[in-house]
């Protein structure tokens, strides 16, 4: 199963490098609300608003992203994949796929963000950690979401309704972890909130690992 996961990785990104227009939207998107905000606070935001701000941003960057991650395994190519693929194989690469998207779209978003609106983060490695966890955390829980809201006909109306609870406490979560790290002297409490979010990307591979099956045979 290894190798499926391995081939079906390099398949994705096979597919969406030859449509590179959906990066480069998801792209556009960041640095322009950057832009809009940096217009808006007129460069002076408080620390509390930039990172709520800076999640909210993330947060949509990777709704927009998971929404396209069951969209060609739809109809008969679903079937063909049901007959070369084990669905766990599946489920696996697309969690894979969509978490190393979005950590590398949220790193560039706080790149961007940062010019804009300056950067009030101290304890930067704790921040980067959280980024990393808090960006897979959110794609492991979309794609699952993802995979539930493609066998309706309204996708990503299901996706909206059904991702926002589950992801409101993650979001809760990684405000208040980056609030720990506005402070270098004590970013080690952050600690705690990190292995939370290890545990929590942990949980989120299992369930996707378990249910998945079940919603594939559908």
């Amino acid at each position: 199963m290894i190798q499926q996961v391995k081939e079906l990785v390099l398949k994705d990104i096979r597919l969406n490098w030859r449509e590179r227009y959906a990066l480069y939207s998801m792209l556009l998107y960041v640095l322009s609300t950057s832009y809009v905000a940096y217009l808006s606070f007129e460069g002076v935001i408080s620390n509390n608003s930039w990172i709520a701000l800076f999640w909210i941003i993330v947060l949509f960057a990777a709704m927009n992203a998971s929404l396209q991650s069951f969209k060609r395994e739809l109809n008969q190519q679903a079937l063909f994949f049901y007959t070369l693929a084990n669905p766990r194989a599946i489920i696996l690469s697309k969690t894979i796929y969509n978490s190393g998207l979005l950590i590398l779209l949220s790193l560039l978003s706080y790149g961007i963000y940062s010019v804009f609106l300056g950067n009030p983060i101290t304890a930067h490695l704790s921040f980067v950690l959280c980024i990393i966890l808090g960006s897979s955390a959110i794609a492991s829980t979309l794609t699952l979401v993802a995979a539930i809201a493609s066998k309706t006909n309204n996708s990503s109306g299901l996706m909206a309704v059904l991702s926002m609870p589950l992801l409101f406490p993650l979001l809760l979560n990684l405000i208040k972890t980056s609030k720990l790290c506005l402070n270098n002297d004590i970013a080690f409490v952050a600690v705690n909130q990190l292995v939370f979010l290890a545990l929590l990307n942990i949980v989120s591979a299992l369930l996707s690992y378990l249910l998945f099956p079940y919603l594939w045979r559908d």
